[in-house]
């Protein structure tokens, strides 16, 4: 009696899961075969290597970015993609490349700084020279101590400090310990991250960044109209590390002439300023600005094969953009590049899937997701109303890739624990490779965020480090040696695994409770800074 009571509940299980989910397994020989395409004749790091080598950084609007866009499609189209397009998303501020430049202290030694100018700050009128003044700018009552006495002064902007020499010690290079992984998927609320790296909704993040244009647009426009001939801003990191990103007010007549000097030479020359020892920088800058603002996302597929289910979509992205001192290969070239080798192995393996399998490198994410929120607005639905389109029920899920180059080790469920069980057997043929962490946490920052925000089921891989956040991220450091060609190749291994299996389902990735519409009109172009 008890076991047959036992089995009939077994069997209940065993249906009801199928019912549930309704997929079919991947079959390990054509997991074996998409292991061996991707780790042994992979095309990845030949490819991120010409893209970000040739073509240098990716500045949104930038002629680097276009020129690299139209080879990328190229390369997609030769890897035997299908559709391959550039789909515009729409428009934000203008182009701007950068022609030359000169930062340099001539007294009282000479010394040529370490040092790059902000996305869309204007020329300089020919050469600048003169002795610095330190200004720190905390509150509004601030602005009141500074009126009247920076006319045609080259600002510091802020004073620095420095930790002790010991907490500078240890190999910036990391790698997630077991014990952090177990951490992360110990969690039970999504909006809880034990590290503090949580976040709650799209709506959240976009009311946190508005804001903080609002602060950063009060500081610049009280320096451009008080008529500052230049501005220095210290990096943000130490050891001559660069972090350099934009003005975010992508027009060059709102902004002074900005430039980013490395954190040891701006403390040495604040330090000369408080002695009184007269300092004395000269500075040039030669930039040229383009009108027009129009942006497209790259796109590309494997239709789907199923007559039932070739009109739904595995979405797989990363941002394509970048900013301007480096080359862009952590942020965002390397993931960009693993999604298209992944659908590049499953394309020279000869898998049909059932459903397309489509990548999209997104454009405009580090103003503010604007390349996939365009995208989302236009084919799924609006996400601050969220007003819904037909193909909202065609999207099974996205997945994206973009936490710098470290090797993948699970997945962020983003509180859609029905789906648990699903990646539990997407990634159990990766344990072995450390790829198998499931959290039912959230995580922001990127372009899944704009798919959360219409309740789509989207994913952000979770991955190691390594040395992207103390000294890659958003600096002059991240060009092609920041790449690491063993966690490349197996990212793209299972991105294309992942996506085969979600392909093959019978039923679509289980869905979360739609978002709540936001109130009021704060996020209408209206309202924005």
């Amino acid at each position: 009696m008890y076991r047959r009571s036992l089995t009939f509940v077994l069997l209940f299980v065993v249906t009801f899961s199928g019912l549930a989910f309704g997929r079919d397994r991947i079959d390990d020989r054509v997991l074996a075969q998409i292991k061996a395409e991707g780790f042994e004749r992979s095309k990845a790091m030949e490819t991120v290597g010409y893209l970000t080598d040739v073509f240098g950084h990716r500045l949104t609007n930038s002629q680097n970015l276009k020129k690299a866009k139209a080879w990328m499609m190229s390369k997609m189209t030769e890897f035997g993609l299908e559709n391959v397009k550039a789909e515009p998303w729409g428009t934000w501020g203008q182009g701007w490349d950068l022609e030359r430049f000169s930062v340099e202290m001539t007294a009282p030694t000479y010394e040529r700084l370490n040092a790059h100018p902000l996305a869309w700050t204007p020329s300089t009128n020919g050469v600048v020279s003169g002795e610095p003044m330190v200004v720190s700018i905390r509150s509004n009552a601030d602005f009141a101590a500074y009126k009247g006495k920076l006319k045609g002064a080259i600002v510091m902007n802020g004073r620095v400090t420095f930790p002790t020499p010991d907490s500078r010690k240890g190999d910036p290079i990391k790698r997630l310990t077991d014990e952090e992984l177990k951490k992360k998927e110990g969690s039970y609320d999504a909006t809880k991250d034990p590290d503090g790296e949580g976040t709650t909704t799209y709506q959240d993040e976009e009311k946190d960044w508005l804001d903080s244009l609002r602060r950063g647009k009060e500081v610049t426009q009280f320096l451009k109209s008080e008529g500052v001939a230049a501005v220095i801003n210290p990096s943000s990191k130490p050891n001559g590390v660069l972090a350099v990103q934009g003005s975010y007010y992508p027009d060059p007549a709102i902004n002074p002439p900005t430039f980013v000097v490395a954190r040891e030479q701006y403390a040495r020359i604040m330090r000369l300023v408080d002695r009184k020892v007269p300092v004395k920088l000269e500075l040039s800058l030669q930039t040229k600005s383009n009108p027009d603002g129009t942006g497209s996302n790259v796109i590309g597929e494997i239709p789907g094969t199923d007559p039932k289910l070739k009109d739904e979509v595995v979405l797989l992205g990363g941002h394509f953009d970048s900013w301007h001192s480096g080359t862009g290969a952590a942020d965002n070239a390397a993931s960009c590049v693993a999604i298209v080798e992944a659908l590049r192995i499953l394309k020279a393996v000869g898998l049909k899937p059932r459903r397309t399998i489509r990548v999209a490198l997104w454009d405009g994410e580090e103003q503010d997701y604007y390349g996939s929120i365009g995208y989302v607005t236009k084919h799924y639905g609006d996400p601050f109303t969220i007003k819904l389109k037909p193909d909202h029920a065609k999207l099974s899920a996205y997945y994206n890739l973009d936490n710098g180059v470290g090797r993948i080790r699970g997945i962020y469920l983003q509180g859609n624990e029905a789906t648990r069980r699903l990646f539990e057997e997407f990634l159990g043929p990766f344990a072995y490779l450390g790829a198998n962490t499931i959290t039912t946490l959230n995580t922001g920052g990127t372009d899944h965020m704009s798919f959360d925000a219409v309740g789509l089921p989207g994913f952000q891989f979770i991955q190691d480090p390594l040395d992207y956040n103390t000294r890659i991220h958003h600096s002059n450091m991240d060009v092609f040696e920041s790449v690491n060609e063993e966690d490349l190749k197996i990212n793209a291994v299972i991105v294309a695994a992942v996506a085969y299996q979600t392909a093959m389902m019978n039923e679509r990735m289980p869905r979360k409770a739609l978002p709540t519409p936001a109130e009021g009109d704060w996020y209408l172009p209206a309202n924005r800074p």
